[in-house]
């Protein structure tokens, strides 16, 4: 017979059952409760709940004590009244935070945002950060946990930054302007100064040779020799005048490409073709200053380092109020690689993208060993009337 007794049926207590665990329990989920409240507290910036409901209702069930330091508003006033948030965003800004929170409501995705507050208690526009990570209650609607932070500080110093840049680039473009006005000048000195004074040396030398007689054949050589070198010394100061400022410019940016391009040919016997879209292209002095040295320095990147047998230039431009002038130059050199670009000492690429970057413009060299190089440069052609472009196929070998 077996006998079954209440000592062997009891079922042990478990251990949750246990007053003292429970309480240990509570004090445990009290403390987390604590520290989590002392961690929002603490954020540097104020942390919110925000329900969008299905009744399109808004409503703000948590907000923490930053709420104050961040808007300018208690806690109490801005749950009580959700909607004072948009009132305090600037005018400007509210289309673009609607927007942003309705695209994070439909896919569910993280709703970022910035924009600028005006903060009444301060007298001040403030810049803020919104981020928050939105899920969907069904007979709730959609809630977002997240936090909003004063970002005005590092918003300020990336406008003091960009001003600054400005300033650089005006600095530079002045610079720039001046040294192509002092070009201009010079030539003009060199070309009528010295010009004329050579000019009236070889009237001088050719009056003196014709009053001299055949006896004084020493000094008619003389003569003959300083006449060939005032000869060379007025082909120089051509040439420099040229180089200083080709007068070819006051034609238009092609005929000047062209005229260049023939000019390299001549010098060093490699055949250079220039493919012209258009008859003109308009451009305002600086520009076609900016894009004629542009084209100048990669012939002679190509001169010095290229060992091309053959350069191929494209020039386009597209002649809307908002189209961009183009401009190829290609060879089959020996070409070049990515780390000769961002040499320290690689200053005439440098000085290429430089002048591209003051006309908002972009300019890239590109090319591998063996395979040649290309220089491309994009600039925007700013609004004005186009009419002196006639669009024509033109290949102007050289």
């Amino acid at each position: 017979m077996l006998i079954i007794t209440d000592r062997d049926i009891a079922v042990p207590m478990k251990e949750a059952d246990k007053p003292e665990e429970k309480a240990e329990e509570f004090m445990r989920m009290a403390e987390g409760e604590t520290q989590s409240l002392t961690i929002v507290a603490n954020a540097p910036g104020m942390v919110f709940q925000y329900v969008l409901g299905e009744d399109a209702q808004h409503t703000l069930p948590f907000i923490s004590g930053q709420c104050l330091n961040v808007l300018g508003i208690s806690v109490e006033t801005l749950r009580a009244n959700p909607g004072l948030f948009m009132d305090i965003v600037l005018l400007e800004d509210r289309e673009s935070l609607w927007r942003s929170m309705a695209q994070s409501a439909t896919d569910l995705s993280t709703w970022n945002w910035e924009g600028r507050l005006w903060i009444e208690s301060f007298h001040d526009v403030k810049w803020v950060s919104l981020r928050a990570s939105p899920r969907r209650e069904k007979g709730i609607g959609v809630i977002w946990e997240g936090i909003i932070i004063n970002i005005t500080q590092s918003r300020r110093r990336e406008t003091e930054l960009k001003e600054s840049h400005e300033r650089l680039r005006e600095v530079s473009s002045h610079i720039i302007a001046a040294r192509e006005h002092e070009r201009i000048r010079i030539a003009q000195e060199i070309h009528d100064d010295l010009g004329g004074n050579l000019t009236a040396i070889k009237i001088d030398l050719d009056w003196l040779g014709r009053h001299l007689t055949d006896e004084d054949a020493v000094l008619l050589a003389k003569i003959h020799t300083i006449d060939q070198l005032v000869d060379r010394t007025i082909d120089s100061i051509r040439r420099m005048s040229r180089d200083l400022r080709p007068g070819i410019m006051d034609f238009g940016i092609v005929p000047a490409i062209e005229w260049e391009a023939e000019e390299f040919s001549k010098r060093l016997g490699i055949p250079c073709e220039v493919v012209c879209a258009q008859e003109d292209i308009e451009l305002d002095q600086d520009a076609a200053v900016a894009v004629f040295r542009i084209f100048q320095e990669a012939l002679t990147n190509i001169a010095k380092h290229g060992r091309a047998s053959h350069v191929w230039v494209r020039l386009d431009a597209d002649m809307s109020a908002k189209g961009w002038l183009d401009l190829e130059v290609r060879d089959n050199g020996r070409g070049i690689m990515p780390a000769d670009t961002k040499k320290f000492n690689s200053f005439g690429i440098r000085g290429m993208i430089e002048r591209a970057g003051l006309l908002d413009g972009k300019l890239t060299v590109s090319g591998a060993p063996g395979e040649g190089a290309t220089v491309r440069l994009s600039i925007p052609l700013g609004p004005g009337p186009h009419d002196l472009a006639t669009s024509r196929s033109n290949i102007c070998p050289s």
